[in-house]
């Protein structure tokens, strides 16, 4: 009986630090299509883990992909985004845009991460991402409406698996 109450305290402990976001249910493929780009994305999700393939194109005002997630975070204690991925030698990023106001609407904020064709770890702390526009909401976990890893701003091929997302604090 001991082992089980403390098992639970564990589990419980740890549920507090870290908010999942593996549901494929959450997350869906956007591309600049919807401004008259011609990138292109495909996602699918098996075992846990998320493949984005497809290009992103600069051509005709193009030049994003993104796989993105509208998330409900009803605590400002969360850190930072973590999660394992690994692709074709490329560059990405992590997206994060804001409730409320935005000059211009589309306005976020972003970290970069290289991959490699082995899985690596990577932790990006909210204090770390770099503005992009200007947003009238303070950047606090609260106040997050979208996260999103996106193949973004150049031309070349997308080959990205990414799995065990979630929300950290220390």
């Amino acid at each position: 009986m001991m082992k089980l109450i403390i098992y639970l305290l564990i589990v419980l402990s740890m549920s507090s630090f870290a908010k999942s976001l593996n549901n494929p249910e959450t997350w869906q493929g956007i591309t600049d299509q919807v401004m008259g780009g011609k990138s292109d994305l495909v996602i699918t999700h098996r075992d846990g883990v998320f493949t984005m393939s497809g290009i992103v194109t600069t051509e005709n005002n193009g030049g994003f992909v993104r796989l993105s997630n509208r998330v409900d975070i009803n605590s400002n204690d969360f850190q930072g985004i973590q999660f394992q991925a690994k692709g074709n030698n490329e560059a990405y990023e992590v997206h994060v845009t804001l409730k409320g106001f935005k000059i211009p609407p589309w306005s976020y904020l972003s970290k970069s991460f290289d991959v490699t064709n082995e899985w690596q770890v990577y932790r990006i702390a909210f204090k770390d991402l770099k503005t992009n526009g200007l947003n009238a909401a303070s950047m606090k976990p609260k106040n997050i409406r979208d996260i999103s890893i996106a193949g973004y701003g150049r031309d070349f091929e997308v080959d990205l698996a990414i799995k065990d997302i979630s929300l950290f604090s220390d």
